[in-house]
């Protein structure tokens, strides 16, 4: 098992960083931190610090056509690209995926801040995990949040869109040690669900898996690929959160849902820039 110190951030694909960051900035309150540049056919980007939990949203835009990240958005169209977590013996966390049956991917690479590998999606049934260890601590800066016009309060999960909701379960147990708190089936949607809790981090993870044919997440497997299908986020308010995107403009997708375990609605990847966006209210 890889001993996680905490998750750093979540990165998005966009084909421009400032736009894509200025728009997650106003709507859901994603401060922004810092940018960093890249050389050519490489890739830049930001960082942005999320409302309500200790980590971070990274968005990478491509510097020339021939760059990863190019390649992802002609291939996929904007959207989730990794998730980042941080560890405290580089060496052990590649000896320790070896001893996994897996290939670090990249082998440790050192990017003068960071040293670091991967874990493949063909490895982890669909997520690129990027895992590291930095030099230095980063520098003290300003977290505090808005919520943006949303409202938001704080990332609640990641959700992730696999064929075998067992085996992807199993997979995060034994290699990232984390824990199962609660599943379900949800006849309507025609998909079965987990929801999990990663080791020294308040971000929670949740596995979602189709139970038919007709369910929305088969159609996610066959009109994309396994891997990252939504963040789910806390608001104030659903009702508030809804007038404000009709305020900017945009029609809360799926409507304002009403379900046994809790208020919610969406907002839809065209409308946000490349992310499904879930806005939850917790019961009162």
């Amino acid at each position: 098992m890889i001993n996680l110190e905490r998750v750093d951030h979540i990165s998005m694909g966009a084909p421009g960083w400032k736009a894509q960051a200025d728009l997650l900035e106003r709507l859901l309150g994603f401060k922004f931190l810092h940018y960093f540049p890249g050389g050519p056919d490489s890739f830049e980007g930001c960082v942005s610090q999320v409302p309500g939990i200790a980590m971070e949203f990274e968005v990478i835009a491509p510097t020339g056509p021939k760059s990863f990240v190019q390649k992802f958005v002609d291939e996929q169209g904007p959207g989730l690209h990794h998730i980042t977590l941080q560890v405290a013996d580089i060496e052990a966390t590649t000896a320790e995926i070896e001893r996994l049956g897996m290939k670090p991917l990249g082998g440790i690479q050192d990017d003068g801040m960071w040293r670091l590998t991967y874990i493949h999606p063909k490895d982890s049934g669909g997520i690129l995990w990027q895992l590291f260890t930095p030099y230095r601590f980063p520098e003290k800066v300003d977290r505090t949040t808005s919520g943006g016009a949303l409202g938001v309060k704080r990332m609640d999960h990641v959700s992730m869109a696999v064929p075998d909701l067992d085996r992807q379960v199993a997979w995060q147990q034994r290699v990232f040690g984390m824990t199962e708190v609660s599943r379900w089936r949800d006849e309507a949607l025609g998909y079965d669900g987990c929801v999990m809790t990663i080791p020294n981090s308040a971000l929670q993870f949740e596995v979602i898996a189709p139970s038919r044919a007709d369910s929305f997440v088969q159609k996610f497997l066959e009109t994309r690929r396994a891997g990252m299908h939504h963040i789910c986020l806390e608001v104030e308010s659903v009702d508030a959160a809804a007038g404000a995107m009709r305020a900017h403009g945009i029609e809360p997708f799926g409507g304002v849902i009403e379900s046994d375990w809790k208020r919610h609605t969406f907002l839809h990847p065209k409308d946000s820039g490349g992310v499904l966006f879930q806005l939850v209210e917790e019961p009162k």
